[in-house]
């Protein structure tokens, strides 16, 4: 079977699902703890175990690839897998902890820092300083 490289909104579900299963997991901390900066700790080291964990037991294919059929474009080395698993994790941050206002930082992250990278270099941040390691291509 042909594989096809993946387009933006494919690339998004992956994300979408990654980070509605997180928010799944860290239901019960929410609840005992708001929406407080316990909480958005929490979710922060549960999204970078939850991203290590796929690293070590699916070929780095986390849950939303899976569930989309959607696969690396090659198989990266561990250290850069890991690299990307952190400035993934540090981007997602950038949705919960905010400075001045909510979404202060996401908004930094993406108009400032994402979206010029994307244009620049044809990835992300963290996909660009991992090694290049941003293909994704669909079975």
């Amino acid at each position: 079977m042909e594989k096809k490289n993946t387009n933006a909104l494919q690339k998004l579900s992956v994300s979408i699902i990654n980070v509605v299963f997180v928010l799944l997991i860290s239901a019960p901390i929410f609840l005992t703890y708001g929406f407080g900066l316990e909480y958005k700790i929490s979710l922060v080291v549960i999204f970078l175990i939850y991203n290590l964990i796929f690293i070590f037991t699916t070929k780095n294919r986390c849950l939303g690839m899976i569930l989309l059929n959607i696969y690396w474009k090659e198989e990266y080395p561990l250290k850069k897998q890991i690299i990307y698993a952190f400035l993934y994790t540090l981007s997602f941050s950038t949705a919960v902890i905010w400075i001045f206002f909510p979404f202060d930082l996401l908004l930094v992250n993406l108009l400032l820092i994402q979206l010029p990278f994307v244009l620049k270099t044809g990835t992300t941040v963290h996909g660009y300083f991992s090694g290049k390691m941003s293909g994704y291509v669909k079975n």
